[in-house]
C-alpha cells in the first residue's frame, strides 16, 4: 500500500511543473460484480463492497466552460458473497488510465460544478478470493484477466481556497459493460474527496 501512495506521490512531483490543474483525491470504491452464467441469468448470491481509490489526474481547459482529465487510478474492486450458506470474499486491486470530459460552471459563493463522460483502462495487479479457509489466485481466472475498458459518468463540486487551491467532492459511476457467456461485470460507484492544485 505505501507504495502505490509513493507511485502516486512521484508522479505528482515530478510533472507538477508542466501541468495547468492537478487534481489529488482519495475515496472509496461501493462495487458490484454481475455475474452473468451461460444460461444469461444473473445469480444473486453476490453482495456489493467497499474498497479504497486513489487518483492523480491532470486537468485543462478546452474552453472557458468545457474541461478535459487524464490521469492514474488505484482502485480496491471488492466483493462478498454466499452459496448454500458458505461464505466467500473477493478482493482484487486495480491500476490503470482514467479520463473524462465534460462541461464545468462556477457560480454564487465560488463553487464549481462539473459534469464528465467518463472511461477508463484498468488492469488487475493483485487479486484473490477466500473460500472454504482457503485463498485462490485471481489472477489464473479468465474473468479478471487481461485489461478492462470502465465508461460512465462523473459528478463533482469544488471550492476556490486561494488562488493556487481548491477542494472538491465527487461522485464516479462506472460499468465494464462485458457482454457474451459466463461474463463478471464490475460496477464501481466512488465517493471521493481531493485537492486541486493550479500552476
Amino acid at each position: 500500500m505505501k507504495s502505490i501512495f509513493f507511485v502516486l506521490f512521484s508522479s505528482f512531483v515530478l510533472f507538477t511543473g508542466s501541468a495547468q490543474t492537478w487534481n489529488m483525491e482519495v475515496g472509496n470504491n461501493l462495487t458490484r460484480y454481475v455475474f452473468t452464467n451461460s444460461a444469461g441469468n444473473n445469480p444473486d448470491y453476490l453482495k456489493s463492497s467497499s474498497g479504497l481509490h486513489l487518483s492523480l489526474s491532470r486537468e485543462n481547459k478546452l474552453s472557458k466552460a468545457f474541461i478535459y482529465d487524464i490521469g492514474l487510478a488505484y482502485n480496491q474492486y471488492n466483493n462478498v458473497g454466499d452459496v448454500q450458506n458458505i461464505p466467500f470474499t473477493y478482493q482484487a486491486d486495480f491500476m490503470g488510465l482514467t479520463g473524462g470530459i465534460g462541461p464545468s460552471y462556477t457560480g454564487l459563493h465560488g463553487l464549481t460544478v462539473s459534469a464528465k463522460a467518463s472511461a477508463a483502462i484498468q488492469g488487475m495487479v493483485n487479486g484473490t478470493q477466500f473460500l472454504q479457509n482457503r485463498y485462490f489466485d485471481l489472477a489464473v481466472d479468465d474473468q479478471f484477466k487481461g485489461l478492462k475498458v470502465f465508461v460512465g459518468y462523473t459528478l463533482a463540486i469544488s471550492k476556490q481556497v486561494n488562488k493556487q487551491m481548491s477542494v472538491f467532492t465527487s461522485f464516479q459511476h462506472l460499468d465494464t459493460n462485458t457482454f457474451g457467456n459466463a461474463t463478471l461485470n464490475f460496477i464501481p460507484s466512488t465517493f471521493s474527496f481531493g485537492i486541486k492544485i493550479a500552476q
